[in-house]
């Protein structure tokens, strides 16, 4: 019996569980710290996000800056050809500076069509990914504030700069008279479209600076995926008007406190 009531009393005690340790409460301050750290890393990774974007918005607006300058030196050294030939009576020589004139047109297409970043071109008439007109830039993650910048068509046909090929080899004094208005008016339009573009790049360089702040240490790059920028078609004389506008969605809330 008394082996029995030992073996019954082992038996029980294995059954029962040790009591439990009670884990020790955080301090309420604790706690709070660990939420404000913790509120402020997501602050800052959403930042680096949002800022990532932004970078890679403002480097295709640069890129399109860039190529447009150097469209325009090329309209200048236009200017000079054609100037050039109004001034001689020789016509081998007003043939030599049409072919000229023609490769610089050539050039001024090949800028256009290379003027794209993270396959986005704005300045070569063709639809952004065959389905947009207009680039949107989101400037805070609730899509509040942003901006709008449509494609423009600046290649040399005439859905564009409309520089008129030399089909006389500037033989006939009216077709250079013609050319130079062209080459004028190209050169008005260049540098308007330089403008809006420097606008927008300089607000948005504005709102990437603060949001590096709030960043902290987080890097913020541009992004551009590996085979992002391969050559892009050039545009149809029908693919966009040529008169498309820069557009900038209005807000309420000042870019740098958003």
């Amino acid at each position: 019996m008394r082996l029995a009531s030992l073996l019954k009393h082992r038996r029980k005690a294995r059954r029962t569980p040790p009591p439990a340790e009670e884990t020790p409460r955080a301090p309420r301050s604790a706690v709070a710290r660990a939420l404000r750290h913790s509120a402020a890393a997501a602050n800052y990774r959403s930042a680096a996000e949002l800022g990532q974007r932004i970078a890679t918005a403002l480097s295709t607006i640069e890129t399109a800056v860039l190529a447009i300058d150097a469209v325009n030196d090329r309209l200048h050294e236009a200017a000079g050809l054609v100037e050039a030939a109004g001034k001689t009576d020789n016509l081998g020589r007003r043939a030599l500076l049409a072919g000229r004139y023609d490769d610089v047109r050539a050039e001024i297409d090949a800028t256009v069509g290379s003027a794209a970043h993270n396959r986005v071109n704005l300045i070569n008439g063709c639809k952004i990914g065959g389905l947009y007109t207009v680039f949107d830039i989101a400037l805070d993650e609730q899509g509040r504030a942003g901006l709008a910048i449509g494609v423009v068509n600046l290649t040399t046909g005439d859905a564009g700069l409309a520089l008129s090929p030399p089909r006389s080899a500037f033989a006939d004094s009216t077709e250079i008279d013609a050319i130079l208005s062209e080459i004028d008016a190209a050169r008005t339009r260049i540098a308007e479209v330089s403008l809006s573009f420097s606008d927008h790049a300089a607000l948005i360089a504005d709102r990437l600076a603060y949001l590096q702040k709030l960043a902290g240490a987080s890097p913020i790059e541009s992004h551009l995926p590996v085979g992002a920028d391969m050559t892009m078609p050039q545009a149809s004389d029908d693919a966009l008007p040529f008169d498309l506008e820069l557009v900038e969605i209005e807000t309420d809330e000042p870019l740098g406190n958003a």
